[in-house]
């Protein structure tokens, strides 16, 4: 079981009605914050410490744990939202993929339009919807601003290349390579597809965490084999 389908089990026991599928949206997160209202919780929709804790007494009011082990929270939600669209393609995959960039502002036909910055602001808005976005989120670099400073390559961070003064790429941290000096990022429009891909360190302007979010280690993704990456695998 995992930590998203432990925790949407947890709150139907404690009175919400919501699928137990494991993704975090809109209904997980106004779930979450109506158990946090009624335990005398800040209202984040966010599954903290405190929540997690509150989730884990049955709801007979005799304070009893029902369970010792809570399943490990290996991404957060936005991660783990980008995950569940890997391999995604804009061409072979153009009526789902669009229909998923719609939960954002979106920009419009991907097989037409850059879309690395419409992934990334699909990916926070659906399961962070109190997180401020950029205003223009379509321009990679406007994602240099977002959030707060994440001090370097954090696994799950908002990764932001510049290639030139009007060219750039966003995307979410998943691994470093000390050794090759390159980030793993997980984002769209990397070979036309959502996959992950590498790109040179000295190639980054920021790593920004969202505000609403606390800051958390996460486990590097493993993958097979990341193929090398430059400005021609993100036009």
């Amino acid at each position: 079981m995992t930590f998203e389908t432990w925790l949407q089990m947890r709150l139907n026991l404690h009175g919400a009605e919501i699928a137990e599928d494991g993704v975090i949206g809109n209904e997980t997160t106004a779930a979450l914050k109506a158990f946090q209202i009624a335990r005398h919780i800040k209202p984040t929709g966010i599954a903290d410490a405190a929540t997690v804790k509150a989730l884990r007494i049955n709801p007979d009011q005799k304070r009893r744990v029902a369970t010792r082990d809570v399943p490990e929270q290996t991404m957060p939600p936005w991660l783990l939202e980008m995950n569940r669209r890997m391999g995604l393609h804009e061409g072979r995959d153009n009526r789902v993929l669009s229909a998923w960039l719609r939960f954002g502002s979106f920009l419009g036909d991907p097989a037409k339009l850059p879309w690395c910055g419409d992934a990334v602001e699909t990916a926070i808005v659906k399961t962070l919807p109190d997180e401020p976005v950029p205003s223009n989120p379509f321009w990679a670099q406007a994602w240099k601003t977002f959030g707060i400073d994440a001090g370097g390559p954090l696994v799950a961070s908002i990764g932001v290349i510049r290639w030139s003064p009007r060219a750039g790429h966003v995307g979410i941290v998943v691994g470093y390579d000390a050794k090759r000096r390159r980030v793993h990022l997980m984002g769209g429009n990397q070979q036309n597809a959502v996959t992950i891909s590498s790109f040179p360190e000295s190639k980054f302007i920021a790593y920004r965490w969202p505000k609403t979010f606390p800051f958390r280690q996460y486990p590097a993704l493993r993958a097979g084999s990341v193929a090398p990456a430059d400005f021609a695998a993100t036009r």
